[in-house]
């Protein structure tokens, strides 16, 4: 079957529920199957492709940096910041030029 429907946590449970399928895949859609892939998860449904931590780990900056350390990789300095000055403050800090990317956007726009 296929559903013309919003992408919501509750849409899907709901599809889920009555259609009792092998499982989901959250690669379709843009960003918003990635944001609720951990919710389907810890609700126990089978999630297809990419599994739901590995989505969260590519997407939360603070565990993707932590992957890097581990494994030795050099990444730049970076740092979670939530306005103007700060983020300014931070790239005359680094110099330019700066890549400022929102967090959790692996596939859309933030």
């Amino acid at each position: 079957r296929l559903y013309f429907d919003e992408i919501s946590y509750e849409v899907v449970m709901d599809i889920y529920q009555m259609e009792n399928p092998e499982g989901v895949i959250v690669s379709m859609g843009g960003q918003l199957p990635n944001n609720i892939a951990m919710d389907l998860y810890r609700s126990k449904v089978k999630v297809l492709g990419t599994s739901p931590e590995s989505i969260d780990n590519a997407e939360n900056r603070f565990k993707f940096s932590r992957m890097l350390d581990r494994i030795e990789i050099q990444q730049p300095r970076w740092k979670e910041l939530t306005n103007f000055e700060s983020a300014f403050q931070f790239c005359n800090e680094v110099g330019y030029p700066c890549l400022v990317r929102p967090s959790y956007v692996l596939s859309g726009a933030a």
